[in-house]
């Protein structure tokens, strides 16, 4: 029992990096299920991550990613970037920087 508790623990799982691209087709392929009316108040429809799969696939035919764990584990780290940004920006002093670079800007008062 001990080798099969050991083999799914958390810190054991391989993570893996997405490259922008990819992530550019797992957005647009969000967008295009919400546009068609597979996303609710609730979430998505059963079945969704396999379309996703199968968009991913058409891109990049020799890809391994699946929609679990791979793309739900990206969608919950959006979610949590999404989140924090959500927190942080609506504070006096803190915004985008003006060059375009996507980074956020604050004084150093709101920074403390």
């Amino acid at each position: 029992m001990g080798s099969l508790r050991q083999k799914y623990r958390k810190g054991d799982r391989s993570r893996r990096l997405w490259n922008a691209r990819e992530e550019e087709v797992l957005a647009a392929s969000l967008l295009e299920l919400t546009a068609r009316g597979w996303k609710s108040d609730n979430g998505f429809r059963t079945g969704y991550l396999q379309r996703i799969e199968d968009d991913l696939r058409k891109e990049f035919p020799n890809t391994y990613l699946k929609g679990t764990p791979h793309v739900v584990s990206k969608i919950s780290a959006w979610k949590a970037n999404f989140n924090s940004l959500r927190n942080m920006l609506p504070r006096t002093g803190v915004g985008f920087n003006p060059d375009g670079t996507h980074k956020i800007d604050c004084s150093d008062e709101q920074w403390e």
